[in-house]
């Protein structure tokens, strides 16, 4: 009876007010292993309620992808996964799903058709996300109507595979200073992109070693011997038979960690002439007598407004992260639950066990809210430009790096099982890998946010007040929030503080660049010992940290109980079907090559 109270209890806290959809026939999911609704919530109903946008569209894409040509093979050539992964994409494009404009006219749609390929293979989200996202997006926000009637019907139908040309050999976060130029030559009314050297060449471009036609360049404008700054062209590289068009070279980059179904590419331009228009000119022209003209007077604001409308393609690489996550977890628990281990007890039962696996579960449902939050803000009428750059710069660096950690207890959870490949997690741990750093480097982005709170903190200055909490306050949700507001008041605090001595000292940049090495050294002993901070500015105290240790452990003990129903149950609420989660692991372990 106290278990069925507990279940009863967390059914009204999750399925608050959930979305019910009329004549909507359900996928099937994990939810089938679990077994009825009657003795706990329904995870159906949790999904929709967290899903929050497009259900019926996410649920008839991932039922599509039951077809037979979605089902992984891992003994496939380089070559034979890349033609798949095309075909793959092609099969739905096909569909309709989404079109490239929905970028602008209905993001949330936009990112709904994309996310769900995270969940089937990374290497088709990411050839999706550089056509789609890098490339269309690109030409969505930064073109006009011109580009957007010539282009946009080609990508939509992908008889216009496009890339993303902005990394280079020897630029990556730099992006301000690519060396690819672009200069307009008024005789002849045209561009002239070239690459100087072998470090300006594009370099990781997806798409462009085997099937890309069109590529969005990011180039150095001179115009009239005036250089202008970072301009975004849009470049044929291949003609519709897919020979490369004059004076453009690419080379495979060959195998990679991970990803191997993507064809990237490095790209060099020789002097390649393109027309006038092919500059995407929503925020800057060139007229044919070579008259410049932008309504943001400098090279940074410029810059600025061209860089700062690609925050979707970050947003996506933070909900692939959260979703590699939530699978991950889903196939360590449902494992957990179902292996013996030293006897007849399941491994879910080991409190040790549950202390890696249920905070992971947790930080899932953490993170998929806070994407919730961040598209909110995003995709309003008038969006804080500054707030969703933060934001989404955060939410990507902690999104992926959380990632990181949560596959690999993931695996070790899951024993040797967790290293073969047909259980998954092994192989989204090396394509995920390069999360970390593409769409911004995390280190780099993290930087970012630090800048800004500090800024914040500055404008503010708001005295530090240290909670005054009780041992039997310190669990409720506003006694938290409250704590971990604190704690980033008091971090902020200090992290300027030591700036400004550290700029005042005689060894200036040396003193700074020597606490930024120290702290990154420490790293994972300053996220590890979390406590030592509360403890150290008397914000807790042992008893406090006593209570929270035995809350934690209890919980866990009783979401892990009656065979971890209830853990199998949350994670049916991602809403992810079986088709998707594959792993043999995640149904019944016993049957592995029975089939043989």
């Amino acid at each position: 009876m106290a278990a069925q109270r507990r279940v009863a209890s967390l059914t009204r806290q999750l399925t608050s007010a959930p979305a019910e959809l009329e004549g909507f026939d359900a996928v099937s999911t994990v939810t089938d292993v679990v077994g009825s609704t009657e003795s706990g919530f329904d995870p159906r109903s949790l999904y929709e309620f967290i899903t929050r946008d497009n259900v019926q569209l996410r649920d008839t894409a991932m039922e599509f992808m039951q077809d037979d040509l979605y089902k992984p093979n891992y003994y496939q050539s380089l070559m034979d996964f890349r033609e798949q992964t095309l075909q793959r994409l092609q099969k739905y494009v096909d569909q309709r799903f989404f079109k490239t404009m929905d970028y602008l006219k209905d993001p949330r749609r936009f990112m709904a058709g994309l996310e769900v390929l995270a969940l089937c293979d990374y290497s088709l989200a990411i050839k999706a996300g550089v056509h789609f996202t890098l490339c269309g997006g690109t030409i969505c926000k930064l073109g006009t109507a011109k580009h957007h009637a010539k282009y946009l019907p080609g990508l939509d139908s992908l008889e216009l595979p496009g890339c993303f040309g902005m990394t280079e050999l020897g630029h990556g976060s730099n992006v301000l200073g690519i060396e690819t130029q672009a200069v307009y030559d008024k005789e002849t009314g045209e561009f002239v992109i070239h690459t100087p050297s072998d470090t300006a060449s594009k370099f990781w471009i997806g798409g462009s070693a085997q099937h890309g036609k069109v590529c969005t360049v990011f180039a150095q404008l001179t115009v009239n011997g005036k250089w202008e700054g970072p301009h975004v062209f849009v470049v044929r590289i291949r003609d519709d038979q897919g020979k490369l068009t004059h004076g453009v070279r690419i080379r495979d980059n060959g195998p990679k960690m991970g990803l191997n179904g993507v064809d990237n590419g490095q790209i060099w331009f020789e002097h390649v002439r393109i027309p006038r228009d092919a500059l995407l000119n929503r925020f800057a022209d060139v007229a044919e007598d070579g008259t410049y003209s932008s309504p943001f007077p400098t090279v940074g604001q410029r810059f600025g407004v061209t860089v700062g409308g690609l925050t979707t393609g970050r947003m996506l690489i933070a909900g692939g992260g959260i979703d590699a996550s939530k699978i991950g977890v889903c196939i360590a628990i449902a494992y957990a639950c179902q292996r013996p281990q030293f006897g007849s007890r399941y491994i879910m039962e080991y409190l040790t066990h549950q202390r890696r696996l249920l905070p992971a579960l947790a930080t899932c449902y953490a993170m998929h809210f806070t994407l919730c939050t961040l598209k909110d803000i995003a995709f309003t009428a008038k969006p804080n430009a500054k707030a969703v750059h933060v934001l989404s710069s955060g939410l990507k660096a902690a999104a992926t790096w959380n990632r990181v950690e949560i596959l690999q207890d993931c695996r070790e959870c899951c024993g040797g099982q967790g290293f073969s490949a047909e259980n998954k997690i092994g192989p989204m741990k090396t394509d995920f890998d390069v999360d970390t750093t593409f769409e911004g480097d995390n280190t780099v982005l993290m930087q970012q946010v630090a800048k800004a709170l500090l800024e914040s903190a500055a404008k503010s200055r708001t005295k530090l007040q240290r909670p005054d909490l009780r041992p039997e306050e310190a669990l409720t949700p506003s006694s938290i929030q409250e704590l971990l507001q604190f704690r980033q008041d008091a971090l902020v605090a200090q992290i300027g503080g030591e700036m400004q001595r550290a700029a005042a000292s005689s060894s200036g940049k040396a003193a700074a660049a020597a606490s930024t090495a120290a702290f990154d050294a420490n790293l994972d002993l300053v996220v590890a010992l979390g406590a030592a901070f509360y403890l150290a500015h008397n914000a807790l105290s042992r008893p406090h940290f006593q209570a929270v240790r035995l809350f934690v452990n209890e919980n866990c003990s009783r979401l892990s109980s009656n065979g971890g129903e209830t853990l199998l149950r949350l994670c049916a609420g991602f809403g992810i079907p079986d088709h998707l989660i594959q792993a043999p692991i995640a149904f019944d372990w016993r049957c592995i090559g029975k089939d043989l």
